[in-house]
């Protein structure tokens, strides 16, 4: 059996307690902040003071002008505006490309333009642009125009097709362009104009910041739009204005859920959209989104409530977690379970599971037929309501979709926990032999193709291994999702790359991709994936890491550090929350909590201090210090935690990202 919990490697951060002193003092900045940016390379005082005070909009975002692509398409769109061409933003299903797709669909209107928006169903058509839809959008919607949100940079044969039918094409993307290995260079779709902060043309300087979302990508066209529009093409109007402010709000959350690094002009946007344009201008279904999750009146916004509040919600949707495939996996769920228990509770729980998922799915259905002018005919699914969710201004029909999206993410969450004891199943039976294997590939019959993807990214992290998740519905075409592990300089694009001929299309960044494969190609691309993952995975990235910050006595846990540590703030990406330990702790209590118990609540002690430690979804962990604690009452341990001020409780508390029995 392969070891899910591994002893981690503990890095603290390089210190050099004279020069942060002397740091300290020369730019006013507290002791402990100052160790945290000396720790992550700030050693000069004015990035260290500009990092805590960074610069305003208008000097921190980075001109349109100088994206690639961008004055090009913002032209052709005014020119297409004014002469009322229709135009289809065509966007993605996660929420990167819904909240792109929100920007530049609503961005076209704030401007007088005709739009309309298409989201491809992620079940039946897959990622990127599809032919099928565009005909539709010719022989149906009489659409003179194409612009793509997060995706297209790759569909080189649709695009041709595209133009076949008379359709103009714009592209806006920052996923990887593909590459012609002769010539190293990029092989573009044909189009009037394509916006991409990687888009490499002679004579153009690259972009100052490359690492942009979907949703950056679009903010940056309406932008420049807003300028051609404007009365000399210059200044923006008042109302696109207004506009951009609101839509910082939805690039920050795209940026975010997309896991772009917060450095640069997305830390700019990030921090304004949290202090300003999430409070000011909060989009109505996010308001409701947020309420229904949560269960009360939504508060100043952080970065980790988009991270584990609103964009799983909204990714429930794109990921189509309800269909009548789904149905059928829940019913033969509960069949076997009526087989071995033909009455108690569980035999009910599962049987309200199955009923309760149905029900929902008929409420979508009816969703989904609800008039929505503003998007495309064709077989867009589950997440137009997402889409819609972040554009109404309609409160009955944000209430509505918020509580179904919520219960989508409901749904998910069984569906995720299925697929991750099947996985782990897969990977223990010694028949297999893939305990033994450098990475992990996966495949069922039964995994839902948009599940697949976030137990991938969870079988990576435990295990310390590339993951690839493959779901067996078709046999000329199963989908596949690959993630790599955090902190490691393994590339998931060049491994899928060097396996493509195994494939029938891939696409991606360096840590995340999605693929297609037929069925009798998964033995021969395991072991091709698996051959490059030996060759190209360093023996240093199977050992999962922990940086720590700062060392820190138990009683420095106060709200003024909390207060401190928020300067820092937002985190993510680049910027990760601070990780600091206490070392030689007596624990005091521990007890499994939350409705699945899956919630650990412990209490640490240090001399006379003591201090209230959570963390979720350990249970391993929970089982493994209760036998500690049983075993010996006074045994130290060292904890690596995040610090939290919990509001409901008005008390510091511990988030523990790891420990150890302590080595004092």
């Amino acid at each position: 059996m392969v070891q899910e919990k591994k002893s981690k490697a503990w890095i603290a951060r390089p210190q050099d307690p004279k020069l942060v002193a002397r740091l300290s003092e020369q730019t006013k900045v507290s002791p402990i902040l100052t160790q945290i940016l000396f720790g992550r390379g700030i050693a000069e005082p004015d990035k260290l003071v500009s990092f805590l005070a960074p610069p305003s909009l208008a000097r921190g975002l980075h001109n349109p002008s100088k994206l690639p692509g961008c004055r090009e398409a913002a032209a052709f769109l005014a020119d297409a505006i004014r002469a009322k061409k229709k135009i289809v933003v065509y966007g993605d299903y996660d929420v990167d490309g819904m909240t792109a797709t929100a920007i530049l669909l609503q961005g076209i209107r704030v401007c007088g333009g005709d739009a309309i928006f298409y989201v491809p169903n992620r079940l039946e058509e897959g990622y990127g642009l599809n032919c099928d839809a565009l005909r539709l959008f010719k022989e149906t919607e009489n659409v003179d125009v194409v612009v793509t949100v997060d995706c297209g940079i790759t569909s080189v044969e649709e695009a041709r097709f595209a133009k076949s039918l008379g359709l103009q094409m714009v592209i806006t993307d920052h996923h990887t362009p593909i590459v012609d290995e002769k010539t190293g260079r990029q092989i573009l779709p044909e189009a009037v104009a394509i916006v991409h902060p990687k888009l490499e043309i002679d004579g153009f300087p690259p972009y100052p910041f490359p690492e942009i979302c979907g949703a950056f990508v679009a903010f940056k066209l309406v932008w420049q739009l807003g300028v051609e529009m404007g009365t000399d093409g210059v200044k923006t109007s008042p109302e696109m204005r207004e506009f951009l402010l609101k839509a910082i709000g939805y690039a920050a959350l795209g940026t975010i859920a997309d896991v772009m690094p917060l450095q640069d002009e997305n830390r700019v946007l990030v921090r304004y959209a949290l202090n300003n344009s999430l409070v000011e201008h909060l989009p109505l279904g996010l308001k409701y989104l947020v309420e229904t999750a949560s269960a009360g009146k939504p508060k100043k916004l952080t970065s980790d409530d988009v991270s584990f509040v609103i964009a799983p919600r909204l990714n429930a949707a794109g990921r189509e977690v309800l269909n009548e495939k789904t149905l059928e996996i829940l019913k033969k769920g509960q069949q076997g379970k009526d087989d071995r228990m033909t009455s108690g509770p569980s035999g009910q729980d599962e049987q309200s599971e199955y009923e309760k998922a149905k029900d929902d799915w008929e409420l979508g259905k009816k969703l989904l037929e609800h008039p929505q002018p503003l998007a495309a005919a064709g077989q867009m699914g589950l997440a137009r309501l997402g889409v819609e969710l972040l554009i109404t201004d309609r409160p009955d029909r944000a209430n509505e979709l918020a509580k179904y999206v919520n219960n989508l993410n409901q749904t998910r969450q069984k569906l995720e926990q299925r697929i991750m004891k099947e996985a782990r199943a897969l990977i223990n039976n010694e028949e297999t032999g893939y305990a033994d294997d450098p990475a992990f590939v996966l495949a069922g019959e039964d995994w839902h193709p948009g599940v697949i993807g976030i137990v991938a990214g969870r079988l990576a992290e435990t295990y310390s291994r590339p993951t690839v998740m493959i779901a067996l519905r078709d046999p000329d075409s199963s989908s596949g999702s690959a993630r790599g592990v955090s902190d490691s300089s393994f590339n998931m694009y060049d491994a899928l790359d060097s396996c493509s001929q195994y494939l029938t299309r891939f696409g991606g960044h360096a840590g995340a991709a999605g693929l297609g494969i037929k069925q009798s190609n998964v033995a021969a691309f395991r072991a091709a994936f698996c051959d490059y993952v030996a060759n190209h995975f360093a023996e240093s990235d199977y050992v999962p890491r922990v940086y720590i910050d700062c060392e820190l006595p138990l009683a420095a846990l106060t709200p003024q550090i909390c207060h401190e540590i928020e300067k820092l703030a937002p985190f993510g990406a680049d910027n990760p929350n601070p990780v600091f330990v206490v070392q030689g702790l007596t624990l005091d209590s521990i007890r499994a909590a939350g409705a699945n118990a899956n919630v650990l609540q412990a209490k640490f002690r240090q001399r006379q201090t003591t201090r209230r430690a959570v963390c979720f979804n350990h249970v391993d962990w929970i089982q493994e210090l209760e036998r500690l604690h049983a075993e010996n009452a006074l045994a130290k341990y060292d904890v690596a935690f995040n610090i939290a001020y919990n509001d409901f409780m008005q008390q510091v508390e511990m988030r523990i990202v790891d420990w150890r029995v302590s080595r004092q």
